[in-house]
Parts: structure tokens; sequence; C-alpha cells
């Protein structure tokens, strides 16, 4: 059953009205997100963990659009 805010419209609808964020977007808003959360913590293992997670969700991101990119031909 759908939450009450759900109730009587169409999930397809919904979704249609949401904004296009592309995953290669949504990759780098978790890393700058991480960014942010690193600032606040003292050296140590956990702020090492973090930086390191960020810099491969920006990896992702790059080899992501790379991946997308209409320029990119398959080996022949």
């Amino acid at each position: 059953m759908l939450p009450p805010e759900y109730q009587g419209t169409s999930m397809l609808r919904i979704h249609l009205n949401q904004p296009k964020v592309t995953f290669e977007q949504r990759l780098a808003k978790q890393a700058l997100l991480i960014k942010e959360q690193i600032k606040s913590l003292p050296q140590g293992r956990e702020r090492e963990l973090l930086s390191r997670k960020a810099r491969q969700l920006e990896t992702a991101s790059h080899i992501a659009e790379w991946m997308s990119s209409p320029g990119l031909r398959p080996p022949v």
C-alpha cells in the first residue's frame, strides 16, 4: 500500500515530474557530500577511509562520463 501522500496518484507521473539527474551527477554529488563530512573529522582512519571513498566516487563519475561520451568508439 502506498503512503498517504501518494494515495490516488500515479507513481509514473511522480517519477516523470522529478528533475533528471545523471548517474555521473549523483556520483559527483555524493563525493561532495563526503568531502564536507571529512572537513569536520580529525586526522585518523575514518577520515582517510572517507577521503578514499570520495576519490573513488570522483573517478567513477569521470569514467561513467567517458563511457557515455558520443566520441567513444568500440574497438574494431
